[in-house]
């Protein structure tokens, strides 16, 4: 069990039973992401997530039509996004929060795939349901785990994973789901071209596509769904 430890807390304590830890040597990270971004800056579309959010650092000119800020840390896990929310999520009151979360906690979760399935989903739940709770007028998206080529041995696990977030999402009000799995997989292969040499991260390319095909449009749909204009620049 963890909580969000800080010396004044203004918002309550999230505890969530999980065998992952929020890890304090992501700290570097936490501080440029504070030193970066004002908490002036409010009612935005925050990135939230790993690597393949971090590491897009042209993402701001990239989506420059819209208010974006990316608060994302690479390796970071599920308990780590609670964990350092107080300091880097809520004070910014966003409207929008995009997730990309997956591979980085089941591949250190124990157990059989099956296992690991119903630990992430119980603790995906719970979180994005902890989220709501201290954000009320915040729309979540969830992007689908990316299909890498370089965690290819993860394929189905990641698929089935994708199949409960989209329904989790169909469910709740606040949630929507980007299936995004065409973007790098087309049922029979993986295409490594949209990857730099690690087969996990995108290149510029593969970012531009996943802007272009799937977020920009789910940006658009949440705009004209909840009148949310004021996120345009």
């Amino acid at each position: 069990m963890f909580g969000i430890s800080k010396k004044e807390k203004k918002y309550p304590e999230i505890e969530i039973e999980t065998e992952l830890k929020c890890h304090k040597f992501w700290i570097f990270s936490i501080r440029s992401i504070e030193k970066k971004y004002d908490t002036s800056r409010k009612g935005e579309i925050i990135f939230y997530g790993a690597s393949n959010f971090a590491r897009w650092t042209t993402m701001e000119e990239d989506m420059g039509e819209y208010k974006v800020q990316n608060h994302a840390f690479g390796g970071s896990i599920d308990a780590e996004l609670v964990g350092y929310a107080d300091r880097i999520l809520f004070p910014y009151e966003p409207k929008i929060v995009f997730f990309q979360t997956g591979s980085n906690d089941y591949v250190q979760l124990s157990g059989t795939d099956e296992e690991k399935i119903e630990k992430c989903m119980e603790y995906k739940k719970q979180m994005f349901a902890a989220f709501h709770e201290q954000m009320p007028d915040a729309k979540f998206v969830i992007m689908s785990g990316l299909l890498l080529p370089g965690r290819a041995e993860y394929l189905n696990l990641t698929l089935t994973i994708n199949e409960r977030l989209q329904k989790l999402a169909e469910e709740t009000d606040y949630l929507y789901y980007v299936d995004a799995n065409a973007l790098t997989y087309d049922g029979t292969n993986l295409d490594a071209t949209l990857f730099i040499e690690d087969g996990i991260h995108l290149n510029h390319d593969g970012q531009m596509r996943w802007y272009n095909e799937y977020i920009k449009p789910m940006i658009e749909q949440a705009i004209t769904e909840n009148g949310m204009d004021p996120v345009r620049k």
